[in-house]
């Protein structure tokens, strides 16, 4: 039988990237979306979320559990300290966006060039790597890269122009042994950087998907 896999958002452009993932490395998976896009409204420019967020992050992966998921992926890196103590009640797995990438980026140790869009999702991000780094007994450094017009660029729908100022932004950055794509929304920039950059290039979405069907095979 498939496995039901439910994908949280909670910013539209996640949405794409990630099923697009699904589609290419699982095809069997039962993917279902589920968007709520108030809890991005809820969060300041400087990350301060509203105290209600945890208790309608926990809800929403309620929901998902109730809804049969075998396994659910929660893509709003800023989230990620709420999803972690949330998923604390749950018996499936629950996988944050930047999670299996970050362990990825840890494996191979040496400078990781974090690049986001949102400034804000840049701390936790450069968080979950480290520790993963810690866990793994690596040595690694992050340096950081915000593309702050990307951002206004792709939520004004400009999606073309995001990527494009996202991977000039990349092909301008030093030397790095990884390129962490912070957001779920930039996996469209891979195909627009040079093959040996390519090849650094660590997405969300992929490394998600390889970490699930690796969890659920057990």
């Amino acid at each position: 039988m498939a496995k039901r896999i439910i994908l949280l958002h909670a910013y539209l452009h996640s949405m794409p990237p990630l099923v697009s993932a699904f589609r290419n490395l699982w095809p069997d998976a039962d993917v279902l979306n589920l968007l709520d896009e108030a809890l991005y409204a809820d969060v300041a420019p400087d990350g301060t979320m509203h105290p209600t967020i945890p208790a309608r992050v926990e809800t929403l992966l309620m929901h998902c559990a109730a809804s049969r998921a075998d396994a659910v992926v929660f893509t709003g890196s800023t989230f990620g300290p709420a999803v972690e103590t949330a998923r604390k009640n749950l018996a499936i797995p629950v996988l944050k966006a930047d999670e299996a990438m970050a362990g990825e980026a840890a494996e191979r140790g040496g400078i990781a060039l974090l690049v986001c869009t949102a400034g804000r999702a840049v701390p936790v991000i450069a968080g979950n790597i480290e520790a993963a780094a810690r866990a793994a007994g690596k040595s690694i450094r992050v340096e950081k890269l915000v593309v702050a017009d990307a951002k206004a660029a792709i939520s004004a729908g400009r999606m073309a122009e995001h990527d494009e100022l996202v991977a000039g932004a990349i092909t301008a950055a030093p030397p790095a042994d990884s390129i962490v794509l912070g957001q779920v929304s930039m996996a469209n920039v891979v195909p627009l950087l040079s093959p040996s950059l390519r090849a650094k290039t660590l997405t969300s979405a992929e490394a998600t998907v390889r970490r699930l069907r690796t969890l659920l095979a057990k």
